[in-house]
């Protein structure tokens, strides 16, 4: 954006993705956020802070440093604006101690209240009557969980007392997702926007030549994510993803394949652990996937279906968005999977009437605004603000 001084805050593990486009960086501590990933160490985290004990001791100083680091990186930035993901739990308070503006943004529709759809948290479609309740239950339910740790950090730290004054409410509110899969409800208010997805456009790295190869030759394969599943399903599900592969004369490539697949590699099949995968996604037939923002964004912008795991609740809710769509199958259970199954899924993926309905997306997803629409969001706050 042009004439704004801007600073990200974020994991170790993209600050070189940061540094390489000019961005100045903070890098925060990547032990806790990685404990946020799945739906498995959710619940291990929040049961152990809710229960206390020694895990939650371990934890309590896991969210110590991150806020620290948080508090240091805007401290010495001293931002006139926070924009911030709802993993970002020092930001709200930060906001109220600097005194500045703040943006909500996530890629998924969460920390708003409303009746068209439960939060994306519980594995149901609808709740009814409790669809807008849902969504204020699920979020005090993690501010209680991480209350303590933030409450002696406000003191300590910030200097602020340790119960807010009132609810510190951001300025606008930025949803990086497409409203065709998620069209905007209609109670919710004019300061919040959905965007489309954020989109980083860069130059095509050159593939491995291996695979390069790979899709080269003959049709193109299905794509297999294993990201997200456990280790003693990865290698279930990559053998029936072979196996079904083979039934239809199909190839299939694994990214973030680890020790999954093993020996398990073929001239039909190719593994590598560090896919681009928005680069791959144009050359491939359709993708598994375990359902997070990014991915299921870019495989419809793509024009490819995609077949979502239930691994995370988001994928829960994206694979039901899909599935209303006509563009893909409903969550998939990764669990005792087999190669009738996925052959099943493979076949129902390949028909004209999913590859219509996704074509339709993919090109409703190309003309949405993005980060245009987003800078456009900050740009008029920005203006209210002299």
């Amino acid at each position: 954006m042009a004439g704004y001084a801007v600073q990200l805050a974020g994991p170790h593990r993209f600050a070189q993705l940061a540094r390489g486009h000019g961005v100045l960086y903070e890098p925060l501590p990547d032990d806790f956020l990685a404990l946020c990933e799945t739906d498995e160490s959710h619940r291990a985290l929040l049961c152990g802070l809710l229960l206390n004990g020694r895990f939650a001791r371990h934890i309590h100083a896991l969210i110590d440093e991150l806020l620290r680091s948080e508090w240091r990186a805007a401290h010495i930035f001293r931002p006139h604006l926070i924009v911030y993901h709802p993993k970002s739990i020092a930001s709200p308070h930060m906001v109220e101690r600097i005194g500045c503006r703040s943006i909500f943004a996530s890629p998924l529709p969460v920390h708003t209240p409303t009746s068209a759809f439960p939060t994306p948290s519980v594995p149901w479609r609808t709740i009814g009557p409790l669809n807008r309740i849902s969504h204020t239950v699920v979020e005090q339910y993690f501010e209680r969980a991480f209350r303590k740790p933030i409450l002696n950090w406000r003191r300590k730290t910030l200097g602020l007392p340790e119960r807010p004054r009132g609810r510190h409410a951001p300025d606008r509110k930025l949803y990086a997702y497409s409203r065709h899969l998620v069209p905007t409800p209609k109670d919710w208010g004019e300061h919040i926007h959905v965007t489309g997805a954020w989109w980083l456009e860069e130059p095509d790295r050159r593939l491995p030549a291996e695979l390069e190869t790979f899709l080269s030759v003959g049709v193109p394969p299905v794509c297999v994510t294993l990201a997200g599943i456990p280790e003693r399903l990865a290698h279930d599900l990559a053998c029936a993803a072979i196996g079904a592969g083979r039934m239809l004369g199909k190839r299939v490539v694994f990214a973030t394949a680890g020790r999954s697949v093993g020996n398990l590699r073929s001239p039909d099949v190719f593994a590598l652990d560090d896919v681009p995968l928005n680069q791959v996604l144009s050359r491939v037939d359709t993708i598994f996937h375990h359902g997070q923002a990014a991915t299921t964004a870019a495989a419809l912008r793509a024009g490819r279906p995609s077949a979502i795991y239930r691994a995370l609740s988001e994928g829960r809710f994206w694979a039901r968005r899909i599935h209303d769509f006509g563009a893909g199958p409903p969550p998939i259970e990764v669990k005792s999977l087999s190669v009738e199954q996925m052959t099943a899924l493979m076949s129902a993926m390949d028909t004209p009437f999913v590859r219509d309905n996704v074509r339709q997306l993919s090109s409703q997803i190309r003309d949405e605004g993005g980060i245009d629409d987003a800078v456009r969001v900050i740009e008029q706050l920005d203006r209210v603000g002299r």
